[in-house]
C-alpha cells in the first residue's frame, strides 16, 4: 500500500535562493483542505495551499490534528499549467520526491531514509503519445477539457508513477457524485493499466459546477500515516475565511532536503520506452 501512494504523490520544485522568512512574506493562503478517513470520517490532517503574489509558485503545508507539520510540497508552474515541477518532503517517512521538466525530458527523483542518494529516472517527452500532466496540473487539465468531459467524452493523459519508475496512462470521465450534493460535478480518475489498476483504486474528484473549482477529493492520499502506510481520504476544500498566518513557514523543517535537491545529477536511469 505504501508504494501505491506514489501515484498521487509525485510533484514539486526547488526553492529559490531566498530566506524562508522573506519567502513566507510573499505567500498568502488561498485554499484549505480538511482530510478525513474515507471509511470512518475521522479527522486526519489539513493541507493549506499558499500562492506567491505572481501565482507562479505554490506551497502546500500539511499539518496533523495537533498542527505539527508532517509534509511540505512546493510547485512551480514556470514549465506550464499542466506540468508544474515540484518537490515533496514527507517528515514521517523522511522521503523526498521530485519531478521536473527539463527541455525534452521529464526527470523523476526519489530519495528515502534507507537510500539517501536520490534515484533518478529520465523520460523522453517527444515519445509521449498522450498529454503529460504533473501533480496539481490535473486541475488545469480538468478545467481546459471541462465541456468535453461533462459532455460525455473521457480524456487520457500520462502521469508520473514513482513507485514503478514510469509514466502511467490515466483516464478521466464525468460521473454522478457518490456523496450528497446539489452543486457539484464529479469526475472519476482511473488507471488504464489493468495490472497497476488492481493496486490503486480509482479517485473521485468533486468540482463546484458553477465556479469550476475543486471541492472534494476521495481516494488514496499522497500523505501516509505515522507508520508510512497509505490511507484513503475524503478531502473537503474551502476557499473562504482563511487566516493569513496559515502560510507561515517559520516552523519549516526542510533543512537539507528540498532546498538542496539536485535533479539530473548521477544515479540516472533511462526510463524511456
Amino acid at each position: 500500500m505504501r508504494s501505491a501512494r506514489h501515484l498521487v504523490c509525485v510533484f514539486m520544485v526547488v526553492l529559490s535562493p531566498v530566506t524562508q522568512r522573506a519567502y513566507a512574506q510573499e505567500l498568502s493562503a488561498r485554499i484549505v483542505g480538511d482530510a478525513f478517513a474515507l471509511d470512518s470520517m475521522e479527522p486526519l490532517y489539513t493541507e493549506t495551499h499558499c500562492l506567491s503574489d505572481n501565482a507562479l509558485t505554490q506551497d502546500v503545508l500539511y499539518r496533523d490534528m495537533e498542527q505539527e507539520l508532517i509534509a511540505h510540497k512546493v510547485l512551480n508552474y514556470a514549465s506550464g499549467l499542466l506540468t508544474p515541477s515540484f518537490v515533496q518532503y514527507n517528515f514521517y517517512s523522511q522521503e523526498e520526491i521530485a519531478v521536473a521538466l527539463r527541455q525534452e525530458q521529464l526527470v523523476m527523483a526519489v530519495k528515502t531514509a534507507d537510500n539517501p542518494e536520490p534515484q533518478e529516472f529520465l523520460f523522453s517527452i517527444s515519445k509521449a503519445s498522450l498529454p503529460i500532466v504533473i501533480d496539481a496540473g490535473f486541475d488545469n487539465f480538468v478545467i481546459q477539457n471541462w465541456n468535453a468531459i461533462v459532455g460525455g467524452q473521457s480524456k487520457q493523459f500520462q502521469f508520473p508513477f514513482a513507485a514503478r519508475e514510469t509514466l502511467v496512462d490515466l483516464r478521466i470521465s464525468a460521473v454522478r457524485c457518490s456523496y450528497d450534493t446539489e452543486a457539484d460535478q464529479c469526475f472519476i480518475l482511473r488507471l488504464d493499466n489493468w495490472l497497476i489498476g488492481r493496486l490503486v483504486a480509482s479517485i473521485e474528484l468533486g468540482y463546484d459546477s458553477n465556479l469550476r473549482r475543486l471541492t472534494r477529493f476521495r481516494g488514496l492520499s499522497n500523505i501516509g500515516d505515522a507508520k508510512g502506510a497509505g490511507q484513503s481520504v475524503d478531502i473537503r476544500y474551502r476557499y473562504d475565511n482563511i487566516s493569513e498566518f496559515a502560510c507561515s513557514l517559520d516552523d519549516l523543517k526542510l533543512t537539507g532536503s528540498a532546498s538542496n535537491t539536485d535533479i539530473g545529477t548521477p544515479h540516472v536511469k533511462d526510463g524511456s520506452s
